[in-house]
């Protein structure tokens, strides 16, 4: 039964997408930007080049506590360099890495004509802390930094023998080639997102998230819903068949415009699952507050389909909360919370 019903759910959604006019959906200039991306880890594992060419080369690359004995030391170390490898294999054989940033950054140029095309660097950071948070964008400086050893893939063998970080299933699941440029558009998003210090309630937060998707729908107009959000198919099947109990949850609990800083641990980081105090939570996937967000910008830009992309990301986001006039329909299922969450159970 559960089968069926959940076959249901997706068919529905296929029909509803499908039957929808994207308005992202856009015929872009056949030249595409000129995007030039530079392969750093190459001529830092090459040997035939010196270390000090190198180092001319990216200075911003090295830091000044580490000595020349150091760094000619993790040139020819094994594991540092079977890391680089299997990053070369694995993009080889997705071979769309190019194709897709000069795609997401020529619908940049497109909607933001005022932004500069960043050069792009790659680089293997041997599974360091950098695979978690993989891309780095800096506007002004027109420049981006992509570790591309947080994109190994899932099932990669090396995110199970690295010994110095924990690399939980539900952070692999969001590793792959394919979750590369919906990575890039959340750098970017971080970066052109206007944050207001003095906005910093629950609805803020999560709208302010679902602008950066928002983005996500009008730089990647070709790639599914799961993928820019980081979920799996039934993680954004649950997703769709509760929004209503959710955001019910979050009005009868007075979340809406509460400054609680728990609120962002509970329901915007990534984690395994959201947390409702209840035994429903572990159904539901991590970062549900970001996913209503989403739904809440999407629904403003349904009452107001003239509204450009650029004055849409600057937009107020209490204006957006009021005008989009958010009401999805609750269903039947009671997420009152089994015992109130203290602060310290949270970070638990």
């Amino acid at each position: 039964m559960k089968t069926l019903f959940r076959f249901i759910l997706i068919l529905s959604v296929i029909i509803i997408s499908c039957g929808k006019e994207n308005r992202w959906k856009i015929e872009l200039p056949q030249e595409k930007v000129e995007l030039e991306i530079t392969d750093i880890s190459k001529d830092f594992f090459d040997t035939n080049i010196p270390l000090a060419e190198v180092q001319q080369k990216y200075p911003f690359f090295f830091l000044d506590t580490v000595s020349n004995e150091t760094w000619e030391k993790q040139r020819k170390h094994p594991f540092e360099r079977a890391v680089y490898d299997s990053v070369v294999n694995v993009f080889q054989r997705y071979g769309k890495l190019e194709t897709d940033l000069e795609e997401l950054f020529t619908y940049y140029k497109y909607y933001f004509p005022q932004q500069t095309i960043p050069h792009v660097y790659t680089f293997s950071s041997t599974l360091q802390e950098n695979i978690f948070y993989p891309v780095i964008y800096g506007a002004k400086e027109g420049l981006m930094f992509i570790a591309l050893d947080g994109f190994l893939g899932s099932g990669n063998q090396l995110y199970k023998q690295q010994s110095s970080i924990q690399v939980y299933d539900y952070m692999v699941q969001n590793m792959n080639p394919e979750n590369l440029a919906p990575a890039v558009v959340q750098a970017i998003g971080q970066e052109i997102v206007p944050l207001n210090i003095r906005q910093q309630t629950f609805i803020d937060l999560i709208i302010d998230e679902g602008k950066k998707l928002v983005l996500a729908d009008a730089l990647l107009p070709e790639t599914s819903d799961e993928l820019k959000i980081g979920y799996t198919k039934e993680q954004l099947s649950w997703a769709i068949a509760n929004e209503g109990d959710i955001w019910n949850y979050f009005v009868e609990q007075n979340m809406v415009f509460d400054s609680d800083k728990s609120l962002r641990e509970r329901f915007l980081q990534p984690a395994p699952f959201s947390k409702f105090a209840n035994e429903i939570e572990q159904d539901s996937p991590g970062r549900i507050g970001v996913w209503i967000g989403w739904q809440i910008c999407r629904k403003y830009l349904d009452e107001n389909p003239e509204m450009t992309l650029e004055q849409f990301i600057n937009q107020d986001t209490q204006v957006i909360f009021k005008e989009s006039k958010y009401k999805p329909k609750k269903g039947n299922s009671d997420y009152t919370p089994a015992k109130k969450r203290k602060n310290d159970e949270v970070e638990k």
